[in-house]
Protein backbone atom coordinates (compact mmCIF):
# COMPACT_ATOMS: atom_id res chain seq x y z
CA UNK A 1 0.00 0.00 0.00
CA UNK A 2 2.80 2.30 0.88
CA UNK A 3 4.39 1.47 -2.45
CA UNK A 4 1.30 2.50 -4.45
CA UNK A 5 0.90 5.64 -2.41
CA UNK A 6 4.57 6.51 -2.91
CA UNK A 7 4.24 6.05 -6.67
CA UNK A 8 1.20 8.33 -6.74
CA UNK A 9 3.03 11.01 -4.79
CA UNK A 10 6.02 10.66 -7.11
CA UNK A 11 3.76 11.04 -10.19
CA UNK A 12 2.13 14.13 -8.69
CA UNK A 13 5.48 15.72 -7.90
CA UNK A 14 6.84 14.91 -11.35
CA UNK A 15 3.76 16.47 -12.96
CA UNK A 16 4.09 19.62 -10.85
CA UNK A 17 7.76 19.89 -11.69
CA UNK A 18 7.14 19.48 -15.42
CA UNK A 19 4.31 21.99 -15.28
CA UNK A 20 6.65 24.45 -13.57
CA UNK A 21 9.36 23.91 -16.17
CA UNK A 22 6.89 24.50 -19.00
CA UNK A 23 5.63 27.70 -17.42
CA UNK A 24 9.24 28.87 -16.86
CA UNK A 25 10.07 28.13 -20.49
CA UNK A 26 7.02 30.08 -21.66
CA UNK A 27 8.04 33.02 -19.46
CA UNK A 28 11.59 32.99 -20.78
CA UNK A 29 10.34 33.03 -24.40
CA UNK A 30 8.35 36.19 -23.86
CA UNK A 31 11.05 37.81 -21.67
CA UNK A 32 12.86 40.64 -23.43
CA UNK A 33 16.55 40.79 -22.53
CA UNK A 34 17.50 44.07 -20.92
CA UNK A 35 18.93 46.85 -22.97
CA UNK A 36 22.15 48.51 -21.89
CA UNK A 37 21.68 51.68 -19.88
CA UNK A 38 24.24 54.37 -20.58
CA UNK A 39 26.34 55.34 -17.59
CA UNK A 40 28.95 57.89 -16.72
CA UNK A 41 32.37 57.03 -15.38
CA UNK A 42 32.35 57.17 -11.61
CA UNK A 43 34.38 59.91 -9.99
CA UNK A 44 36.99 58.31 -7.79
CA UNK A 45 38.28 60.43 -4.97
CA UNK A 46 41.35 58.96 -3.29
CA UNK A 47 41.01 58.33 0.41
CA UNK A 48 43.44 60.22 2.58
CA UNK A 49 46.28 58.00 3.72
CA UNK A 50 46.36 56.91 7.32
CA UNK A 51 49.43 57.81 9.35
CA UNK A 52 51.08 54.38 8.94
CA UNK A 53 50.42 54.42 5.18
CA UNK A 54 51.98 57.80 4.44
CA UNK A 55 55.15 57.73 2.35
CA UNK A 56 58.29 58.08 4.38
CA UNK A 57 60.48 61.13 4.23
CA UNK A 58 63.94 59.69 3.60
CA UNK A 59 65.64 62.97 2.71
CA UNK A 60 67.73 62.87 5.90
CA UNK A 61 68.86 59.27 5.38
CA UNK A 62 72.19 59.21 3.53
CA UNK A 63 72.21 57.18 0.34
CA UNK A 64 69.58 56.04 -2.14
CA UNK A 65 66.73 53.85 -0.85
CA UNK A 66 66.52 50.55 -2.72
CA UNK A 67 70.04 51.03 -4.11
CA UNK A 68 72.35 51.60 -1.17
CA UNK A 69 70.08 49.94 1.38
CA UNK A 70 66.86 47.89 1.32
CA UNK A 71 63.61 49.62 2.20
CA UNK A 72 61.17 47.03 3.53
CA UNK A 73 58.10 48.09 5.49
CA UNK A 74 57.59 44.60 6.94
CA UNK A 75 59.70 41.46 7.19
CA UNK A 76 59.31 39.59 3.86
CA UNK A 77 59.01 35.83 3.49
CA UNK A 78 62.48 34.33 3.11
CA UNK A 79 64.19 30.97 3.38
CA UNK A 80 65.73 31.78 6.77
CA UNK A 81 65.29 29.01 9.35
CA UNK A 82 66.30 28.81 12.98
CA UNK A 83 67.01 25.12 12.35
CA UNK A 84 70.12 26.13 10.35
CA UNK A 85 71.82 28.41 12.87
CA UNK A 86 74.76 27.34 15.05
CA UNK A 87 73.51 28.47 18.48
CA UNK A 88 70.17 29.04 20.14
CA UNK A 89 69.22 31.32 21.66
CA UNK A 90 70.70 33.88 19.32
CA UNK A 91 70.22 36.85 17.01
CA UNK A 92 70.78 36.37 13.28
CA UNK A 93 70.87 38.81 10.36
CA UNK A 94 68.76 37.74 7.40
CA UNK A 95 71.07 38.16 4.40
CA UNK A 96 68.17 37.60 1.98
CA UNK A 97 66.80 40.99 3.07
CA UNK A 98 70.18 42.69 2.79
CA UNK A 99 70.44 42.44 6.60
CA UNK A 100 67.54 44.86 7.19
CA UNK A 101 65.66 42.01 8.88
CA UNK A 102 66.96 39.88 11.71
CA UNK A 103 65.60 36.96 13.69
CA UNK A 104 65.79 35.96 17.33
CA UNK A 105 65.88 32.17 17.51
CA UNK A 106 64.99 30.84 20.93
CA UNK A 107 62.84 27.86 21.83
CA UNK A 108 60.71 27.53 18.70
CA UNK A 109 57.47 29.03 19.98
CA UNK A 110 57.69 31.85 17.39
CA UNK A 111 57.87 29.38 14.51
CA UNK A 112 60.57 28.24 12.12
CA UNK A 113 61.96 31.75 11.59
CA UNK A 114 61.88 32.76 15.24
CA UNK A 115 60.82 36.25 16.22
CA UNK A 116 61.41 38.49 13.19
CA UNK A 117 62.34 42.17 13.40
CA UNK A 118 63.10 44.92 10.92
CA UNK A 119 65.74 47.60 11.30
CA UNK A 120 64.50 51.08 10.42
CA UNK A 121 65.06 52.28 6.87
CA UNK A 122 68.66 53.28 6.29
CA UNK A 123 69.95 50.84 8.92
CA UNK A 124 70.97 47.18 8.76
CA UNK A 125 71.50 44.52 11.41
CA UNK A 126 75.19 44.37 12.32
CA UNK A 127 75.89 40.74 13.21
CA UNK A 128 79.14 41.72 14.91
CA UNK A 129 77.51 44.26 17.27
CA UNK A 130 74.07 42.63 17.56
CA UNK A 131 72.35 45.93 16.78
CA UNK A 132 71.04 47.99 13.86
CA UNK A 133 73.52 50.50 12.46
CA UNK A 134 73.71 52.83 9.44
CA UNK A 135 73.93 50.84 6.18
CA UNK A 136 77.40 52.19 5.36
CA UNK A 137 78.78 50.82 8.66
CA UNK A 138 77.55 47.24 8.09
CA UNK A 139 79.12 44.60 5.82
CA UNK A 140 76.18 42.26 5.27
CA UNK A 141 78.34 39.82 3.28
CA UNK A 142 80.15 38.88 6.53
CA UNK A 143 76.96 38.21 8.51
CA UNK A 144 76.83 34.44 8.06
CA UNK A 145 80.50 34.08 9.05
CA UNK A 146 79.73 36.07 12.20
CA UNK A 147 76.79 33.86 13.26
CA UNK A 148 79.30 32.01 15.48
CA UNK A 149 79.50 35.09 17.74
CA UNK A 150 76.20 33.90 19.20
CA UNK A 151 78.20 31.26 21.09
CA UNK A 152 80.10 33.98 22.98
CA UNK A 153 78.25 35.04 26.14
CA UNK A 154 79.91 38.47 25.98
CA UNK A 155 78.31 39.12 22.56
CA UNK A 156 75.03 37.24 22.78
CA UNK A 157 72.55 39.06 25.04
CA UNK A 158 70.46 35.90 25.47
CA UNK A 159 73.22 33.72 26.94
CA UNK A 160 73.92 33.90 30.67
CA UNK A 161 77.16 35.68 31.45
CA UNK A 162 79.88 33.54 33.10
CA UNK A 163 80.66 34.16 36.73
CA UNK A 164 84.10 35.69 37.43
CA UNK A 165 85.33 32.46 39.02
CA UNK A 166 84.62 30.62 35.74
CA UNK A 167 86.89 32.91 33.68
CA UNK A 168 90.51 31.99 33.06
CA UNK A 169 92.68 34.55 31.27
CA UNK A 170 95.47 33.46 28.92
CA UNK A 171 97.73 35.35 26.53
CA UNK A 172 95.34 34.63 23.67
CA UNK A 173 92.17 35.84 25.40
CA UNK A 174 89.55 34.79 27.90
CA UNK A 175 88.61 31.14 28.21
CA UNK A 176 86.02 29.46 30.36
CA UNK A 177 86.68 26.40 32.42
CA UNK A 178 84.04 23.84 33.15
CA UNK A 179 82.82 23.62 36.70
Amino acid sequence: MCGEMGKAVLRALTGALLCGLVSDAAYLQQYDPYSAIPYEQAIVRPKPLREHEKPQDLRNVPGSPGIDFPIYHKVPETGFSCHHVPVTPGMYANVETGCQAYHVCHDGREGDQGASFLCTNGTLFDQEKFTCDWWYNVDCSRAIDLYKLNADPHHNPFLPKPKPEEEVTHDQGIYYREI
